[in-house]
């Protein structure tokens, strides 16, 4: 498969495996609602957050949505979007990496995009996701007006590349309604209970087929000559809508009534081409609208257009991750959609800029939405590679259990050393004087006191701790693996 190279991908291709692991800082002052909500604000660089997020959320997440800069060379007053294309490559790459590992295996990515890198974007998502996960790209109509410098043509659309993480991925069947002017058709009314509809021909616009060339006998006995490329149907499915009174004689031609009502609910299969959405100005309206009239935020996203993306792609308890979260639209999308369909569907946002407090959380609070706010904090590790002194049980045992088994973390119900059990091999943790007494160490010393206190797993166990005090035949007798930390984290 084509890759692409540019100057500085060595260093793109290292950047996440390098970035450390941090802690999250709670602001309880910017938070909105109940604190046992799962629903996440976070302001700090996306690839920090990131990387410490992921061993809470690693194969959790069912829909990533990200509108990252276009790199269109423009600076705008929220955010920068004027990088060299080589920097672009090589901001994205780590980002999309790292994405990746949080999606699971019936999850899928949306990235928004134009023209200025889609050709890009395209090639290392293809190296990154699989080119045989690519699904579909969606163009969305933006803008009726907005030109460009170069050639003068109208620039109305941008994309959305949609990739699965597996091929267990699988897109929910998803309807729009008909315009304004497709409905003005709908105005006929025989006053049968079923409403106003439309005719549809019964003629065949391809070529006949054997079984749909006849001439057609209605129930009053009258012929209908067959028309030159045949029926759309069989005699017998023409002759249910007949006794069902669906259809409809017209001089010499035989039609078929389109009830109103049944297309709101059947409606029209969304396709590729995502014209009937709002366009970008009715989403700068939208924001100011919440924000009383105010102009905080330069372009953003129509929550209908983000809503599209979780009806293509989410149920109603799946995890939503935005890492470029800008005004907040992901979140609005999300609260709207469970108040449509009762969901219980949780959002993370990822906002670096200033504005993560005063628009990307003030607009969820104020359209409804609950959320517990944080910032990137100090590194896990110091430089020195020794375990931060603010570091807790579980954010340790968080990240040792990712390391290990590359799932996600779930925290006893009870005060353990005991991490989980995976693959037949039982994880303890022994830091912060989990079983700890002065008898023990604090706990964090291996000991065969320890031991006898632990109630160890009948099977291989792996046992993170400070030191060992037991020889090598008795942990094998145990059959326990010892690893020091820091050293072997």
């Amino acid at each position: 498969m084509p890759t692409l190279d540019w100057a500085g991908k060595a260093e793109a291709l290292k950047a996440a495996q390098n970035e450390p692991y941090r802690l999250l800082k709670f602001d309880e002052a910017l938070s909105c609602g109940d604190k046992s909500t799962e629903n996440m604000i976070v302001q700090g660089d996306n690839l920090a957050v990131m990387k410490s997020l992921l061993p809470y959320y690693r194969s959790r997440v069912k829909c990533i949505y990200i509108d990252p800069p276009y790199n269109t060379g423009a600076a705008f007053e929220t955010y920068d979007d004027n990088f060299e294309h080589s920097q672009w490559l090589s901001f994205m790459y780590p980002r999309l990496e790292l994405l990746r590992e949080f999606l699971s295996d019936d999850g899928a990515i949306f990235i928004s995009i134009d023209d200025n890198e889609a050709h890009y974007l395209k090639v290392i998502c293809d190296e990154i996701f699989g080119r045989d996960k690519f699904i579909n790209c969606f163009i969305w109509k933006r803008n009726s007006s907005a030109k460009t410098e170069k050639n003068k043509y109208t620039i109305n659309t941008e994309f959305i590349y949609m990739y699965g993480k597996s091929s267990q991925m699988i897109l929910n069947d998803v309807f729009k309604p008909l315009s304004e002017s497709s409905r003005a058709m709908y105005n006929k009314d025989d006053n049968d209970g079923r409403g106003k509809y439309a005719t549809v021909s019964l003629q065949k616009p391809a070529s006949p087929g054997p079984e749909t060339t006849y001439d057609y006998i209605d129930n009053t006995g009258k012929i209908w000559k067959c028309p030159p490329k045949g029926w759309r149907m069989k005699f017998e499915k023409i002759k249910a809508l007949e006794n069902d009174g669906r259809l409809y004689f017209e001089g010499r031609s035989l039609r078929v009534k389109d009830y109103w009502n049944e297309r709101l609910s059947e409606g029209k299969r969304i396709d590729t081409l995502w014209d009937d959405l709002p366009e970008n100005t009715a989403a700068s309206k939208e924001l100011q609208k919440i924000f009383n009239e105010v102009k905080v935020f330069d372009t953003p996203k129509p929550t209908k257009l983000i809503e599209r993306v979780l009806e293509i792609s989410t149920n109603k308890n799946s995890i939503i991750l935005d890492a470029f979260a800008g005004s907040g639209t992901t979140a609005h999308a999300v609260i709207n959609l469970n108040n449509q369909d009762g969901g219980n569907r949780k959002f993370i946002l990822i906002e670096n800029a200033d504005y993560c407090s005063t628009v990307t959380a003030e607009r969820v609070k104020r359209v409804g939405g609950n959320f517990n706010f944080y910032r990137i904090g100090e590194k896990l590790f110091t430089d020195t590679n020794q375990i931060n002194s603010a570091v807790t049980f579980e954010q340790l045992a968080k990240h040792i259990w990712t390391k290990e088994t590359q799932t996600p973390y779930k925290p006893a119900d009870k005060k353990s050393p005991l991490l989980g059990i995976y693959n037949d091999t039982a994880y303890y943790l022994l830091y912060n004087g989990i079983l700890g007494d002065d008898r023990t160490n604090g706990g964090n010393i291996l000991t065969k006191q320890l031991i006898s206190m632990m109630n160890l797993y009948n099977g291989k166990c792996i046992i993170y701790g400070e030191a060992c005090r037991i020889d090598e035949e008795e942990l094998k007798l145990h059959k326990i693996i010892f690893k020091q930390i820091p050293q072997n984290i």
